[in-house]
């Protein structure tokens, strides 16, 4: 059943939590995803089967949570994540972050050390409006983002997204790949070579950033694309949560 709270700043949002004796996980979906996907339910269920607490949530403005997501930014997201952590796990949890995810995942690490046991990025996409949006602009287009206050970008499946000035503006002050992130847990990232949206490139850039823990891993998978949902993917998923030696 989805259980609703609101939040300090103004958001109600919409989870789904299971409590076990073992390790807790923490679920983070993408941009434009929800708590119900795929990769959310598959370990879910694997968690109820092993005993380990298990929380997922809809960001404001996505899936069940208040909000329209064209007024929302990545901030709001953040700490969506922040305050549901806080409120809502008993100690160090395992944070799980599928592509957006993988940024507010980075961002937790980075802020709060001390709820977070090990990191788990799947296709992760930290800094993307930065590094796969405004970095790849000519000075015209972003003189028109500018002057219009958003920008349309066609995805190679054919749908679009759009995206606010105040959306890429705001990305700017929440970057985690500009230093090094000081993380001493286990880190797995999973990232397919065939990932057409966020390049894989961008897990070796996340490798290369963290420091302190000696225990940073990286599957690449050649034929995965930016999902990571088909069966033997999700397997994958697990086997990285049980090499976790939680």
């Amino acid at each position: 059943m989805t259980n609703f709270i609101d939040t300090p700043h103004g958001n109600t949002i919409a989870y789904n939590q299971f409590i076990g004796k073992k390790t807790g996980i923490v679920f983070l979906s993408g941009f434009k995803s929800d708590m119900k996907g795929n990769k959310a339910l598959y370990i879910e269920n694997w968690a109820k089967d092993n005993d380990h607490s298990f929380l997922r949530f809809d960001y404001s403005g996505h899936g069940e949570s208040s909000g329209k997501i064209d007024k929302k930014c990545f901030s709001d997201w953040y700490m969506d994540a922040e305050f549901l952590i806080k409120k809502l796990t008993k100690g160090k949890q395992i944070l799980i972050g599928s592509s957006m995810g993988g940024w507010v995942m980075l961002m937790l690490a980075k802020n709060l050390k001390k709820n977070i046991f090990g990191l788990i990025g799947l296709a992760p996409a930290p800094d993307f409006p930065k590094l796969l949006i405004w970095d790849k602009m000519n000075n015209d287009q972003k003189k028109s983002l500018i002057r219009d206050r958003k920008i349309t970008i066609n995805n190679n499946d054919g749908s679009r997204n759009i995206f606010s000035y105040k959306f890429i503006k705001d990305s700017f002050k929440n970057l985690v790949l500009s230093e090094d992130l000081h993380f001493d847990g286990p880190v797995y990232l999973y990232h397919g070579m065939a990932d057409t949206d966020v390049p894989y490139t961008l897990s070796i850039d996340i490798m290369k950033n963290i420091v302190g823990t000696q225990n940073v891993k990286l599957l690449l998978d050649k034929e995965a694309s930016h999902r990571l949902s088909e069966a033997n993917q999700l397997k994958i998923i697990i086997d990285i949560i049980e090499k976790m030696r939680i």
